[in-house]
């Protein structure tokens, strides 16, 4: 069966529905301060499922849209931010860093987009926006608690980065087979 461009009605729908969802989802559990990455990590699996059936662009164009809505919509600005910065747009990315073929490369410019993302993401949140609750509660976990920090975020980040291997497979199989019927 060949390939047939869908038409702009499934478009409109579909990033319309993913959209939304993922802007939904950042909304009412911006309220649970523990859920301030895993919303974004999943608002990104959200913007992932339009770039898979759509295309990068259609991506893309979500993943800004969501990005900007939820700076005006949501209350936690952190979780917001951690979208933008890096789990909204990484599940995109991924897909060509895996092309990589050196493992140890492949590892070590995934971990260069954590470090640049993060590192650019808290920044703006100290320095821009102003929370320097985030340096100042740093402090209750002692003076080792940055290396904490950074090791508890390299295994999120990991975890997430094998969430999203295993999701290929799966998406491939069941979920995109359900959705391309829909074009028809």
């Amino acid at each position: 069966m060949a390939s047939q461009k869908p038409r702009i009605g499934y478009v409109v729908a579909l990033c319309g529905i993913m959209s939304g969802l993922a802007i939904a989802v950042m909304f009412v559990f911006g309220f649970v301060p523990t859920f301030e990455y895993v919303t974004p990590a999943f608002a990104g699996v959200l913007v992932y499922v339009i770039r898979e059936n759509l295309g990068v662009k259609y991506g893309l164009v979500s993943y800004v849209a969501v990005g900007l809505l939820c700076l005006l919509i949501t209350s936690n600005y952190e979780a917001a931010m951690m979208f933008i910065f890096l789990l909204g747009y990484y599940p995109i990315l991924r897909e060509y860093i895996q092309k990589i073929k050196f493992v140890l490369l492949r590892g070590a410019v995934k971990l260069a987009v954590l470090a640049v993302s993060t590192t650019g993401c808290y920044l703006l949140l100290i320095y821009v926006f102003g929370m320097t609750e985030l340096l100042e509660s740093s402090d209750d976990f002692g003076k080792y608690s940055m290396i904490v920090i950074v090791v508890l975020a390299i295994f999120a980040f990991v975890s997430y980065d094998i969430f999203l291997g295993y999701l290929k497979p799966f998406y491939e199989k069941i979920i995109k087979t359900k959705i391309s019927k829909r074009l028809h």
